[in-house]
This record gives structure tokens, sequence and C-alpha cells, in this order.
């Protein structure tokens, strides 16, 4: 059996576990728990009661508010990483330190661009792998999207359109940094290139409650909009080929193909198709057991790396950025 720590036990450490509608696992403990080859070694937080409640949770799981002691006690080989943004690479080096082997990092990397970079280079001078926690990259739905773009099924990509929106009050540099990451990367993944020409769309007033990027991978052309003060959640992309279209999201899975058209004489219109999916994505179960493979097969590659998570940072901050003296965040 493969002992796993987390360090951070919060709401995807754990109390995610306890959201009745999720999909389960839905969160590193409940993802560890449920995988027949590892079992939750320890627990640290800052926060007593956390400890407590997380060691009650998980069948009294030793707990600590000393992550040295708690390392040095349990000798993880695999540690989660589940604390904030601005703590994840003060982890990461106990971790290196440590020698630990695989470490599941949770996204962003880090809150500081110049810090995450100088991480890489430590980590390309360790045996320590680690599998950034961008879940999609692992989700059934997403998976099935990706080979629908590969196998150009309705031909090539000709755009791409992508919303954001979490919830009314959330400041949009905050959706930028710690959903954005999910959004740029999962684009990426899906179309096998990197993100590059990010750029604000000109002409939108300083008042709305959204900001748009334009973007390009290879020559397709993508629009990104991220915003605030709406009362819903919204993950989403869509996907225009030359014959159809892909529309995928939170609870959102959709193809439509081109066909003579049932409204208008000698045109084609979009028309569904039906579709089957698996019930369950799989997204978080899937992470974990890439990060299980890693332990078990010293050269394998995870296919949500270090790397990976470093560049959707440097998307965002590009944004941040270029946006940091405008009146936009609020």
């Amino acid at each position: 059996m493969i002992p796993c720590a987390i360090i951070g036990l919060g709401r995807i450490a754990s109390l995610l576990e306890d959201d009745t509608k999720r999909e389960k696992p839905a969160s590193h403990a409940g993802a560890v728990s449920a995988h027949p080859e590892t079992f939750i070694a320890a627990g640290m937080d800052s926060d007593p009661e956390r400890r407590e409640l997380f060691s009650r949770r998980w069948g009294d799981v030793p707990v600590y508010d000393d992550p040295r002691l708690m390392l040095q006690d349990s000798s993880p080989e695999i540690l989660h990483i589940c604390t904030h943004a601005d703590s994840h690479l003060d982890y990461l080096a106990l971790a290196l330190e440590y020698r630990i082997p695989v470490v599941v990092l949770e996204k962003p990397v880090s809150d500081s661009l110049g810090r995450a970079k100088r991480m890489l280079k430590r980590l390309q001078r360790s045996s320590t792998r680690v599998v950034v926690n961008h879940e999609r990259r692992y989700s059934r739905d997403y998976l099935a999207a990706r080979e629908c773009i590969r196998s150009m099924r309705y031909g090539p990509v000709r755009s791409v359109n992508a919303r954001l929106f979490m919830g009314r009050n959330r400041p949009l540099e905050a959706v930028l940094l710690y959903d954005g990451t999910h959004l740029f990367d999962i684009i990426s993944f899906l179309l096998a290139e990197p993100i590059r020409g990010i750029r604000r769309l000109p002409g939108i007033p300083p008042e709305s409650s959204s900001i748009f990027t334009g973007a390009r991978c290879a020559s397709v052309p993508v629009c990104v909009e991220v915003g605030n003060h709406r009362d819903h959640v919204v993950f989403e992309l869509e996907f225009s080929f030359e014959e159809g279209r892909l529309r995928i999201g939170n609870g959102v899975y959709e193809e439509f193909e081109s066909r003579e058209s049932p409204w208008y004489d000698e045109m084609r219109s979009l028309i569904p198709v039906e579709t089957e999916l698996p019930e369950k994505t799989g997204y978080f179960s899937g992470m974990f057991e890439d990060a299980v493979r890693l332990a078990k097969e010293p050269g394998a590659v995870p296919l949500s790396s270090y790397a990976d998570g470093l560049e959707s940072l440097r998307i965002v901050e590009l944004i941040r950025r270029r946006m940091r003296f405008t009146s936009f965040w609020r």
C-alpha cells in the first residue's frame, strides 16, 4: 500500500466529499481513500478544528500542525499540497528537501510567476515529480472532446470561445487566477498547442462586469470572457469546426454537425448529434491514478505536469499585468 499525506485540510482536501451533488471522489482524501493501493497516512493543517474534523472523517488519521514532523513520522510516497496558492511553493520545497517521490499540487502552482519559474529549475534537478490538479485533463468528457478534435470529426477547428463566471462577488483577478488557470490549461490541452498572442480585446468599458481576452493556439483564434456580477457559475468552451460545433463545460457536453438545413433552401445548419458518455467522468480519480502510476513507475511522466501548470500561470499573469493599471479589478 502506498502511504499518502495531505497538507491543508480544507475544501479540496476533504470537505467537498460531503457535497451531495458532486461526483465522487471529489477531494484528495476521497480519492486516496477510494483507491485500492493507497491509504491516508497523515494530514497537516494549522487550524485545530480542521485537523479534528479531518481525523474523525477519515478514520482517526494522525494529524499534525507541523509539516516537518508529519513528513518524518509518515514517510509518504505521495504528498498532496492543498493550501492557498501563496504557500504552495514553500511546501513543495519541503517535499524536495524530504525527497518525496510524488507531489500532487493544487492549482495555481503559485501566486508568483517569478517564484514558480525558479521552482521549475529546482524540480529539473530533483527526482520528485509533480502532478498539478488540472483535473479536466483526466475527465472522460474532456478526453472525448480531445478525440473529437484530433480525429477532425467535423473538420478543422476554426475558432474557440470560452466563458468563465464564478458568481456575483468574487473579484475578477481572483477568478482569473484560481479558475482561469483551469480554463487556459484545458484549451491548450484540447488543441495540443500552446496559447500565444495574448491581448485584451478593445472597446470594453471599464464598468463592464467582464474582461475579454483574445489569443491563438497555432492558427486557431481564441476568445475568453471572464466575468462576475452573475448569480451562477459557468465554465464553458465552444469549438467551432468547419463542419460542426462542440460545446463542453460544467454539466455540458454537446456535439452538432452540419447537415442540409430543415429550415432554409440550399443552406446547411448545425443539427444536434446524439452522444453517449459514461455517467461518471472520473475527473478526480483519474488525476490521482496518474499520481499512483508515477509512484509505481520511476520513469513515468505526468499528464498534467508542473511545467503545464507554470504555463497556465504565465498566461494568467500576463493578462493580470496588462490590466492591472485599469479600473477593471473590483
